[in-house]
């Protein structure tokens, strides 16, 4: 307490800064509603208190630091494409797109024995999105900020723990539940996650229910949107090279925007890899039945298998993707839905099938891929990746073969903070997507989409 007995009396600032300082470490012995109380009061000087007011409340964090985790993090990234062919096919009559943009984050992470809390704020713009503008100049957006984690982790009993809160899912292959980190927005989740980790077993529990606006009657909600999802996933690690999982999810939408019924889909999920040396081999298998967005009963599945041999600098990778579609003769929905999974990073990097029954007339899909990695140092890799997509069932008369699509990128690490990455894609598309896209066969042109994203991930502060 000798440190604050004279703050009233200090004249100078860099002497009140030294004093400071030195009563961080002495912190917990401290009453801060005393400093703010009774010394600032005394203190005449308006600049001088507001800058004590600021190197106090620096102080204060950097006194939480000391008695617990603290971690601040950001990330800048920003990414210039050209669309000539990305998503849609390319025509005669279609102009290509130059933009860029920008996904910027802050993160502030806690840490303390049993307690733990995540907050993430981003902001995703184009460059020149501005909607606060004259000619004179862009002044920004009336709202361009929002939330990507806001949670608290609680653990108890020792094995287990409760996350309350807007969060990140990341299971298994990413088919069904996925972060999407390529799209700049990203896709988090409002839930209450349970988690039970011990002797190799993982066990997650999750709830959730959404509305959206604050009703003291009824729950209606906008039948686009996924009014609940919920999933229990149980996880084992039998042996060094062997991991696999069960999963079943449960995910309702609303009948219509004003109706209390809601219609719940399962599905059921296993995964399996198996990991030694230079080989990594994983599958999934996952069923859907219930009841679809129609309010049909669901029917459908999907496999997925991949292998990755890496041979020194080089590594070759072979696998299959299977989704099925609607039967023609089947008055159920056979047509597998991806819920929030993850699209781009595997069903080609053109995004042609981010909408799924749409780009396939609701006929499934069948991609059959390789991948290739070259190491030209182990800071700087080329990949090169092929794709062959086909309809998974008879649409009409057209041909299965949908098309090919070839994607060559770059990635140069220059530290564990910064990265660039580029890539160039290509599309040789079959008459079949023509004619789903609506262009006729033979009527459409070159398609191809070119990216260059830097990512820049500091860590502002952490304190340990």
């Amino acid at each position: 307490m000798g440190y604050l007995q004279g703050f009233c009396g200090f004249t100078d600032f860099n002497n009140f800064a030294e004093h400071l300082i030195k009563w961080v470490f002495d912190f917990r012995k401290v009453s801060f509603s005393k400093i703010a109380l009774i010394y600032m009061p005394k203190i005449k000087d308006t600049k001088m208190k507001n800058r004590i007011v600021v190197l106090v409340i620096m102080a204060v964090i950097m006194g939480f630091g000391a008695k617990a985790q603290l971690t601040i993090t950001a990330e800048f990234r920003p990414r210039a494409e050209i669309f000539s062919g990305y998503g849609r096919l390319n025509a005669d009559s279609l102009v290509a797109s130059y933009l860029i943009s920008q996904r910027t984050r802050l993160g502030v992470y806690y840490q303390k024995d049993w307690i733990k809390t995540g907050l993430s704020l981003q902001d995703v713009r184009i460059w020149g999105d501005d909607d606060l503008y004259t000619s004179t100049g862009m002044f920004g957006s009336e709202a361009t900020v929002d939330l990507n984690e806001a949670w608290v982790q609680l653990s108890f009993l020792d094995h287990s723990s409760v996350k309350i809160g807007r969060q990140l899912f990341n299971y298994d292959d990413y088919r069904l539940l996925s972060t999407r980190n390529w799209n700049q927005r990203g896709i988090s989740y409002d839930a209450l996650l349970y988690q039970f980790r011990k002797n190799k077993w993982d066990v997650d529990l999750a709830v959730s229910y959404h509305s959206e606006v604050n009703n003291i009657y009824f729950n209606y909600f906008p039948s686009g949107k996924m009014k609940t999802l919920n999933f229990l996933r149980v996880q084992r690690e039998f042996n060094p090279y062997l991991t696999g999982s069960a999963s079943v999810i449960g995910s309702g939408f609303t009948k219509n925007n004003e109706s209390e019924t809601i219609y719940m889909k399962v599905s059921y999920g296993t995964w399996l890899q198996y990991r030694k040396e230079d080989l990594t081999t994983w599958a999934t298998f996952y069923y859907q039945n219930g009841k679809s967005k129609d309010g049909r009963n669901a029917n459908a599945w999907n496999f997925n298998i991949k292998a990755d041999y890496t041979m020194g600098s080089f590594a070759l990778g072979a696998g299959a993707t299977i989704i099925s579609g609607e039967k023609p003769d089947d008055d159920k929905d056979n047509q597998f839905d991806l819920l929030y999974g993850v699209r781009h990073a595997v069903y080609g990097y053109m995004d042609y099938f981010n909408n799924l029954p749409k780009a396939t007339a609701n006929g499934g899909l069948n991609n059959i891929f390789l991948t290739t990695r070259y190491a030209l140092s182990p800071k700087a890799t080329l990949s090169l990746d092929y794709h062959y997509f086909a309809l998974n069932q008879q649409v009409e008369d057209l041909d299965m073969y949908l098309g090919s699509e070839f994607d060559l990128g770059f990635a140069i690490r220059f530290s564990p903070e910064v990265n660039l990455t580029g890539g160039y894609s290509v599309m040789l598309p079959g008459s079949t997507m023509e004619i789903i896209q609506g262009y006729g066969a033979g009527n459409s042109t070159f398609s191809s989409w070119t990216y260059l994203m830097l990512t820049v991930k500091p860590t502002l502060f952490k304190e340990l």
